[in-house]
């Protein structure tokens, strides 16, 4: 099987595949092949993780990707996870920010509400949390494609800095508004971490986002195998 002969080389695979192909079997089979190394299967969904747990030989380390981040997050910071979750429109308030009119393509100005620009700011910080990137910027804030572009460039470029704000309010192990696990996982990467495995076999991959990858590309001495699954036969095969 080229897959197995590629893990063999030590180089990293990526394989794309529809439902059904036996994406699962072969990872075990991989597994079973470097049994004298320590594995990590990594998922996104604890019940895959936990079923994964029962089929994998003892080499292999199944967790959940959050799973790994919160056993390194500050206990403090992942305390707010429990806290009362703030209302965009009290967001906007705290931020001095309100309703705010803008020019679309059809020719006509639109008002987004207090409520609507909060979420803007939340957002944009919970789109950068699912980046690559080292500091939020304009491309995390998404805005609706009937705002013409030049007042969607304006207006992204005027709440940057709320985003800003309000990913360091997220990360302060003293804030007193919820945080979601995004933001302890975002703290995970930029934290450089080195998962201690010899080989990682990531699941799943195509509910990966760019933080995740990142991690991935850090893993300088780990062989990583990551799988997606596909829905259009068009996408199936392997690739090195």
């Amino acid at each position: 099987m080229m897959v197995l002969e590629t893990v063999d080389a030590g180089d990293t695979v990526k394989v794309k595949a529809y439902a059904g192909a036996g994406k699962t079997s072969t990872l075990r089979m991989i597994a079973e092949r470097l049994e004298r190394k320590r594995g990590q299967y990594l998922a996104f969904n604890r019940d895959i993780a936990t079923d994964a747990k029962r089929k994998f030989p003892r080499n292999v380390s199944c967790r959940t990707v959050h799973s790994v981040a919160f056993a390194s997050a500050d206990r403090a910071l992942t305390a707010r996870l429990n806290l009362p979750k703030e209302p965009p429109h009290l967001l906007a308030g705290r931020y001095g920010l309100g309703p705010i009119r803008v020019p679309t393509v059809i020719g006509k100005n639109v008002e987004l509400s207090a409520f609507q620009v909060g979420r803007l700011v939340a957002d944009g910080s919970a789109r950068f949390c699912r980046s690559a990137q080292a500091e939020p910027d304009i491309r995390h804030i998404h805005v609706d494609e009937l705002i013409t572009e030049q007042a969607a460039d304006e207006l992204r470029s005027m709440l940057l800095p709320h985003v800003v704000r309000h990913w360091n309010e997220s990360i302060d192990r003293n804030g007193k508004t919820s945080i979601t696990p995004d933001v302890y996982l975002k703290q995970w990467e930029r934290s450089k971490p080195q998962i201690g495995a010899d080989f990682i076999l990531f699941d799943e991959a195509q509910d990966s986002d760019g933080l995740m990858l990142s991690v991935l590309r850090l893993q300088k001495s780990s062989q990583s195998s990551m799988w997606a699954t596909r829905i259009s036969r068009s996408t199936s095969g392997a690739a090195r």
